[in-house]
């Protein structure tokens, strides 16, 4: 059994980036999670990351949403990469989806490891029909995620934009569990960070981990990470510690 941390984060694209940058700098530097996952990046902060993760292999496939949606790190002496890709949901932003890889652990477990950034609620479309897009995308990629994980641990996260639904389908459908509610813990708002956002009529736990088959969280926690004038993002991140 090996121990493993990941971090999931959404970015804010280049929002303010230049009064953020050494924050999320600072930030990796200092959790130094063996596994990133990240949405909402851009090729602006991906060079950043790049630098700043120089032991990190960062996943990259051929659809350009790796380099404008989400993005996966994972330290290079823990994971070898044994298929990657990713899931089109048929979203109002053509380039989002599922992005997936498949790991092998170094003891040889295989593992699968995926993030999703869904639909705003406040999307144009929704606003004027009141027709969200998260029920239909969540079940799609539950759908996705059975066939993906063959019986092996897996492991999903991102910024869902619904406190409810999607989790609630991901356990439902495919088995998931959030790692806050196996640990007996509410799961803390995620969003917004009042520091960067103007949004603070919106008071939600948006950002899950999810895990399923042989994997124990040992700790989750969404760390108010800030430095001097500087903070990560308009999300809070959410982390945990899992034994795999």
């Amino acid at each position: 059994m090996q121990r493993i941390s990941l971090v999931s984060l959404n970015l804010w694209n280049t929002e303010h980036w230049e009064q953020r940058k050494e924050c999320v700098v600072s930030f990796v530097k200092t959790y130094r999670a063996d596994i990133y996952c990240f949405q909402e990046v851009r090729v602006q902060t991906l060079s950043v990351l790049d630098e700043a993760l120089p032991a990190y292999r960062r996943i990259e496939g051929t659809d350009p949403g790796w380099q404008c949606e989400n993005s996966i790190y994972i330290k290079q002496d823990l994971f070898s990469v044994l298929d990657l890709g990713r899931v089109d949901l048929s979203m109002p932003e053509p380039y989002r989806g599922v992005f997936w890889v498949k790991l092998k652990t170094i003891d040889g477990t295989q593992l699968l490891v995926a993030t999703m950034h869904l639909t705003h609620q406040l999307n144009a479309d929704e606003l004027r029909t009141g027709v969200g897009y998260r029920h239909a995308e969540a079940h799609s990629a539950a759908r996705a995620l059975q066939t993906l994980a063959e019986g092996n641990p897996a492991i999903i996260c991102g910024d869902f934009n619904d406190p409810v639904h999607p989790s609630r389908i991901f356990s439902e459908e495919a088995h998931f569990r959030d790692v806050f509610t196996a640990l007996g813990l509410s799961a803390p708002v995620t969003f917004p960070c009042p520091y960067l956002s103007s949004e603070g009529y919106l008071v939600e736990a948006i950002d899950k981990i999810m895990i399923r088959g042989t994997i124990r969280p040992v700790l989750a926690t969404s760390p108010h990470f800030m430095t001097v004038g500087g903070v990560l993002s308009d999300h809070w991140p959410v982390a945990a510690v899992l034994e795999v």
